[in-house]
């Protein structure tokens, strides 16, 4: 999946010292050993990134404002405090970070990398409109986007029920980036729009081709559920289950798969495990295009 343009643009200004190194925390390290000779905003910035890669995000927060504090118009800095501040589900402050950051901004690619925050902040406010309507000014900026972005815009889409707009624009998405993430997203939209017939012959298209099915098999499940096909359905569940569980690396689990186990479970009416499924994803930080569907069906159960 590519990267979103606020990533790339702190991956690239970022990748001279922290590539250097083994690890975050030997990032850490070195960049603390140099703050003792040389306190600079550039220094704090890298030590803030690494901070952020370990979890640390308190001091990842405190070496930005210091940063920000001795320079105050880079533009990287506060993104890099959004990010901090999503990471730590403070949708407020990552807010008014892209905000200000927005101020800062002045080439297209920067505008739009502020706006997908902005949308990412809403949309983890359960601000599903104006976090829609962030996502299309990124798109007004960067008319082809990047996968995360349609994404992010098909979940506010489903949140706000706009069925029809949210296939038509998943799929040129599709067509514009030819992403097999994006296409297993519309076929999902179509599903969620009721259009069962239409999706059991493009699910099955899909189960043919594929080595790992479970998640087709998910989406092959709603669809019987749709088609009060019962039997057929939890036969689908079951199977997917068992092939994720020969999957799943519980020390590094996949978010996907985890994602789909805990679909799974939930449509078994098995609350527990996909509860628990959930709660291991949001301490990954996923995003909320991988978690929202599993929060909404739990919260509709």
């Amino acid at each position: 999946m590519n990267a979103p343009s606020s990533i790339l643009l702190a991956l690239a200004m970022t990748l001279s010292m922290v590539t250097a190194h083994e690890s975050p925390e030997h990032s850490v390290k070195e960049l603390t050993a140099h703050l003792k000779t040389e306190r600079t905003a550039e220094i704090l910035y890298q030590r803030a990134v690494a901070y952020r890669a370990l979890g640390q995000l308190e001091k990842a927060t405190a070496d930005l404002s210091a940063s920000i504090a001795l320079a105050p118009n880079n533009l990287a800095y506060q993104l890099e405090l959004s990010r901090t501040h999503l990471a730590a589900s403070k949708p407020s402050q990552a807010l008014n970070a892209a905000n200000q950051a927005l101020k800062l901004s002045k080439s297209p690619t920067e505008r739009a990398a502020c706006h997908i925050l902005r949308a990412e902040a809403y949309h983890r406010s359960r601000r599903y409109k104006p976090s829609l309507q962030a996502c299309q000014l990124a798109f007004r900026q960067v008319p082809q986007g990047e996968i995360e972005w349609f994404l992010l815009q098909s979940e506010n889409q489903r949140q706000l029920s706009q069925h029809r707009q949210r296939i038509a624009d998943l799929k040129s998405g599709i067509d514009l980036h030819h992403s097999a993430v994006l296409k297993a997203h519309w076929i999902d939209a179509i599903i969620d729009a009721g259009e069962f017939k239409t999706a059991l012959p493009l699910i099955e298209a899909e189960l043919v081709d594929r080595r790992w099915k479970s998640s087709w098999q998910i989406k092959q499940a709603r669809t019987h559920l749709g088609l009060e096909q019962t039997t057929e359905a939890h036969s689908d569940l079951h199977s997917a289950l068992a092939e994720i569980n020969t999957r799943l690396n519980p020390e590094r689990p996949d978010p996907l798969l985890l994602a789909d186990q805990g679909m799974a479970y939930a449509l078994l009416d098995n609350k527990t495990e996909a509860r628990n499924s959930l709660k291991i994803l949001k301490q990954h930080h996923a995003p909320p295009w991988i978690t929202s569907r599993l929060e909404a069906i739990l919260t509709d159960k």
